[in-house]
């Protein structure tokens, strides 16, 4: 023997819809720094210290970090001796300009996944109701008896 349906199923479903919809714009809006990320790198004012031809090598650049001077190699060329720029290290060899590093949050990864999230609910739910979807009516309906003529 079937068990009924409720009506009160629609108000679970949509329950939950709702509050994973919710988690997921929480997590994705969330500052990258409480989900974990590592903070952006800062810039540092340099110093040109030697130029190279921009067909040939890099320029060479000179920072303070904590008292020491360091010197790297510019992923850039055309600047003057002696011109102050600012630059990002990444720990190797290279520095690069401050510039030409992408500024702000990174909107577009995380909008992609919540979007990607909601392309996933939604196909979720239509699968739901292809699945479950109550019997429909014939496409021909029988027309109604007629009572006979006297």
């Amino acid at each position: 023997m079937a068990v009924p349906r409720s009506p009160d199923r629609w108000v679970f479903i949509l329950l939950v819809v709702g509050l994973v919809g919710i988690g997921v714009a929480v997590a994705l809006l969330a500052p990258a720094k409480v989900l974990g990320a590592s903070e952006p790198p800062r810039p540092v004012a340099a110093t040109v210290v030697e130029t190279g031809a921009c067909g040939q090598g890099t320029d060479t650049v000179e920072w303070d970090a904590g008292g020491q001077k360091k010197q790297a190699k510019l992923d850039g060329c055309g600047h003057r001796k002696g011109e102050t720029l600012e630059v990002v290290t990444t720990g190797t060899d290279m520095v690069s300009s401050a510039s030409s590093l992408p500024a702000g949050l990174p909107v577009g990864r995380r909008l992609t996944a919540l979007l990607l999230c909601m392309a996933a609910l939604a196909g979720g739910f239509y699968a739901f109701l292809f699945r479950y979807a109550p019997l429909r009516a014939p496409a021909v309906m029988p027309s109604p008896r007629q009572a006979p003529v006297s």
